[in-house]
């Protein structure tokens, strides 16, 4: 039994740099647009990260296992 999924237009306003470079990816993967957007905001929206992810994430978010002096406030200082 096929399925039929519905879509509706939809209209969003985005930066041009943004829209330049939406389009150079979906070129690049020979899509169409639509469909490269598409797929993008489907992946946001319904890719869920595992537990091992989540975890890591709040570790690295809650900084508890990083001393003060470790921590960088440069960029630059960071890469030297």
């Amino acid at each position: 039994m096929a399925t039929t999924t519905i879509r509706k237009p939809a209209s969003f306003r985005l930066r041009a740099d943004l829209l330049e470079g939406l389009k150079r990816n979906a070129a690049r993967e020979n899509r169409t647009l639509n469909n490269y957007v598409e797929s993008v905001l489907l992946d946001i929206v319904y890719h869920e990260p595992n537990s091992e992810t989540k975890a890591a994430l709040k570790e690295a978010m809650s900084r508890k296992n990083y001393p003060a002096e470790e921590l960088y406030t440069d960029v630059n200082e960071m890469f030297k």
